[in-house]
């Protein structure tokens, strides 16, 4: 599992389809697709269902997801500290 397959599996949920999430990302759709289908063998979970409507998200992807953000929201946090406090050396 990466940051960038949460950041796909997120985009996926929020447009409920894999190729316009690569369109809204700029990534191929090949690429989402397996980003996916990665997170979910690595979790061993099923976070979409998916039919001919699109992607539909589990209640075990629900859960994902929530935490996904959460996660995400705070490395953006973490990078805002890091970028406006002075570098530090540590003895």
């Amino acid at each position: 599992m990466n940051f960038l397959h949460l950041k796909y599996a997120i985009m996926v949920a929020e447009t409920g389809s894999i190729s316009k999430a690569a369109e809204k990302l700029y990534v191929a759709q090949p690429n989402v697709s397996r980003a996916i289908k990665e997170l979910e063998s690595d979790l061993n979970i099923t976070i979409f269902e998916r039919n001919s409507k699109g992607m539909i998200v589990t209640p075990e992807g629900e859960q994902l997801i929530h935490y996904a953000k959460r996660i995400l929201r705070q490395i953006d946090d973490l990078s805002l500290i890091h970028i406006s406090e002075p570098t530090r050396h540590w003895a």
